[in-house]
C-alpha cells in the first residue's frame, strides 16, 4: 500500500516504522531467552541502578505501579534479580544476580547483532549521526507533564 507523501513526510511516522521493524527482530532475537525487550530494558536499568525499587523501576519503563510488580515478579521467579531490605518497610530494593548478569550479557550481544543487521546499509559515521539526532529528539513542549 503506498503511504503517500504527507505520512512519509512525518518524523513520528518514520520512527514508528524503524521502531516495528527493530522491535519485531529483538523479540526474535530474545526469545531463546523467554523475555522481551521491555523485561531486557527492566534488566539493564536494575543493572544500572542497583538497589532501586519497584516505583522507581515503573517511573523509568513508564508503567503503573502494578505492572512493575508484576514485571519484578517475572524476572524475580527466573532467578535474574532478587529483592533486598529496602529504605524503609514499604520497599525493596531490586538486585542483579549473577544468573542475570550473565544472562545479560548474552542478551545483549543478541541485540547488538540485530543492530548491526538493522543498520547495515548505514556506514559508521551515518550511523552515528543517527545515533546523535535521535539522542536530541525530546517530548514535544505540548506532551510534557509538570515533572519533566
Amino acid at each position: 500500500m503506498k503511504q503517500g507523501s504527507d505520512l512519509d513526510g512525518l518524523l513520528g511516522y518514520r520512527i514508528e516504522l524503524a521502531h516495528l521493524i527493530a522491535i519485531e527482530d529483538a523479540r526474535l532475537m530474545l526469545a531463546p531467552y523467554g523475555l522481551t525487550p521491555a523485561k531486557l530494558t527492566a534488566l539493564l536499568l536494575i543493572r544500572a541502578n542497583p538497589g532501586c525499587d519497584q516505583t522507581a523501576l515503573g517511573k523509568a519503563l513508564s508503567v503503573n505501579r502494578s505492572s512493575a510488580m508484576k514485571l519484578v515478579n517475572v524476572l524475580v521467579d527466573r532467578g535474574l534479580i532478587e529483592r533486598r531490605p529496602g529504605r524503609d518497610l514499604r520497599t525493596n530494593a531490586l538486585h542483579l544476580l549473577p544468573d542475570g548478569e550473565k544472562r545479560v550479557a548474552e542478551m545483549l550481544d543478541q541485540l547488538r547483532e540485530s543492530d548491526r543487521r538493522l543498520a547495515a546499509d548505514l556506514t559508521a559515521a551515518e550511523r552515528a549521526t543517527l545515533m546523535a539526532l535521535l539522542k536530541k529528539l525530546r517530548k514535544p513542549r505540548a506532551a510534557r507533564r509538570d515533572d519533566d
